[in-house]
């Protein structure tokens, strides 16, 4: 191959990977498939200092006249650590994955921790608080009714009465009942699986009165935006925040942006949610196909993300029940997918999500029997570069005959240094004389580019290499080598096949082609040790291959 053509496919790999990088960190991606947002008016009063109730959000989207609101105060109150509501209880589950807290005030999940997760590494580690009651990580999940005005609904301060007693979880669902005193009786039903990360809510309400009842069903998610330490900032990662897979279309948006304007968007299925580099919490509501509206909006201090169906007329004597799913846990592709509710949409691989999600399902199919992520990773880079063989001994074979023909290009470049077309001619009959492709080198290279690129985000994304230990001193293959061997492994090995490479006829090439290693070192030295694993292990097989077809072009 050309080393001028090597050097530029070398480069603009770099660069490649730099602006993936880039992107990740700063480019969000715009925001898709939205409706008008809120109108000058209400966002200009949504300036003010007061933070805005549930039903003035739904009273905006569905144009209804909206009854009186549970206090977003509640939220502001709990962040500021005033005292506990003396009337406040928390009805505590586990279901074998996730534990977590109810609270009897507006029947709201409030708390939920992932017993598998942990913060730390063993033994400091102690599971993931994903959803937190108050404090800077408030983070819970409310849904209930709306109506019109004169029609008592509960709110955020009414207090619930649990029906029945005993412990919460798979089987033993938690029930709690509130009745207004004027003839509606509300109950809401919390249903756990085993060792399962979906929650089933049910809201249903009795209209014992005379008269009909309009009504909406709402759920949402409320969250202050969580502030993300130094190192996971700088970190390459799936999308962070609101976020939806709606009639199916990925629809994300910017923290940032919702604060300046509200966003709706009505489909007929889908879900909603907050999503994280590793965990995801998402509302599903029933899946009836009727229109429903999606609401994203800040209501300071939270970001909130949630769905309010149409409008529907209770009749006197009858019962109105509407039932959404929670999916509150990690990314792990397979717990995604067998949820069969398009959850795995939440996992974006970029460019090349078609080749990531097969590798990443060969890395778990490995791990399974090795029971070692990283030696899976090692398995799995056998078979890619036995996958890729026969091209990449194309690419040596004419990497090692163009070496040979250096010599006589340097004469042809001296014989006709004046004479740039009869170079190029005479070049081109050099190579036809010894059968050469100048590109035999460089097509292989570019073919795997894809497969690189696929594999480098499964490995920065995937949570099931997060705290995974590989050999000795790695024991976490999502983070940084502690002491860079790695990294400087690679480098080295960057450098050997750099000098099995024929040397660029340009002294100034051939200068950024020995630098590049030390760029490349550098660049890995912060990247995930499963990344640069992979990365040291190829680079380990391409020198073994490339010796060994050297020495048979040799013979």
């Amino acid at each position: 191959m050309d080393q001028r053509t090597l050097l530029a496919i070398t480069l603009s790999f770099m660069l490649l990977i730099v602006f993936q990088t880039f992107s990740d960190l700063y480019l969000a991606p715009p925001p898709q498939a939205v409706e008008q947002p809120l109108d000058k008016e209400n966002k200009e009063n949504k300036g003010n200092k007061e933070t805005k109730s549930v039903e003035k959000n739904v009273q905006e989207q569905a144009n209804v006249e909206a009854a009186k609101p549970p206090q977003a105060l509640h939220a502001q109150a709990n962040i500021q650590g005033s005292e506990a509501n003396p009337n406040e209880q928390r009805f505590a589950f586990e279901n074998g994955v996730m534990a977590g807290q109810i609270s009897n005030l507006g029947a709201a999940l409030s708390q939920v921790s992932f017993l598998k997760y942990l913060d730390h590494l063993p033994p400091e580690g102690k599971p993931i608080e994903y959803m937190s009651p108050s404090g800077a990580n408030l983070f819970f999940e409310e849904s209930g009714y709306l109506g019109e005005v004169g029609v008592d609904l509960p709110t955020r301060k009414s207090v619930w009465t649990r029906s029945g007693s005993g412990p919460i979880g798979p089987n033993a669902p938690l029930i709690l009942v509130w009745d207004n005193g004027k003839g509606l009786k509300f109950e809401k039903k919390f249903l756990f699986q085993s060792s399962s990360y979906l929650i089933t809510t049910t809201d249903r309400v009795i209209n014992t009165t005379d008269k009909p009842v309009s009504l909406f069903h709402f759920a949402h998610f409320a969250r202050i935006e969580p502030k993300l330490e130094a190192e996971q900032a700088m970190a390459v990662s799936d999308f962070h925040g609101p976020m939806g897979y709606l009639d199916s279309v990925r629809v994300q948006h910017v923290y940032e942006d919702l604060k300046k304007q509200d966003q709706r968007i009505n489909a007929q299925e889908g879900w909603a949610g907050f999503s994280d580099k590793y965990y995801l919490a998402a509302i599903v509501p029933e899946q009836a196909g009727s229109m429903k509206k999606f609401y994203f909006d800040f209501d300071e201090p939270t970001h909130r993300i949630g769905v309010v169906s149409a409008k529907q007329e209770l009749q006197p004597g009858a019962t109105l029940e509407k039932t959404s799913r929670l999916f509150i846990g990690p990314k792990e592709i397979r717990t995604l997918e067998a949820s069969d509710l398009k959850l795995e949409r939440a996992i974006d691989y970029g460019w090349f999500h078609f080749l990531a999600v097969p590798l990443v399902k060969v890395l778990l199919f490995f791990t399974d029997y090795i029971h070692n992520y990283g030696m899976a990773i090692i398995l799995l880079t056998v078979i890619i570069k036995l996958l890729f063989f026969p091209l990449a001994t194309k690419s040596y074979r004419s990497m090692n005959a163009m070496k040979k023909l250096a010599p006589k290009m340097e004469e042809l470049k001296k014989l006709y240094a004046h004479d740039k077309p009869m170079l190029q001619q005479e070049t081109m009959r050099l190579y036809q004389d010894n059968k050469v492709n100048p590109l035999g080198g460089c097509l292989p290279i570019i073919v795997q580019i894809p497969v690189f690129f696929a594999l480098y985000k499964v490995l920065f994304l995937s949570i099931e290499m997060r705290h995974a230990p590989w050999i000795l001193w790695i024991h976490d293959l999502s983070v940084m080598d502690p002491y860079y061997v790695l990294p400087l492994l690679m480098g080295a090995s960057m450098m050997v096949q750099t000098k099995l490479n024929p040397a660029p006829p340009d002294p100034v090439q051939a200068k950024v082609m020995l630098f590049l290693p030390v760029i490349f070192t550098v660049m890995f030295l912060s990247f995930p040790a499963g990344l640069v694993l992979y990365w040291l292990v190829n680079n380990v097989l391409s020198i073994a291959q490339q010796g060994y077809i050297m020495k048979l072009e040799s013979k």
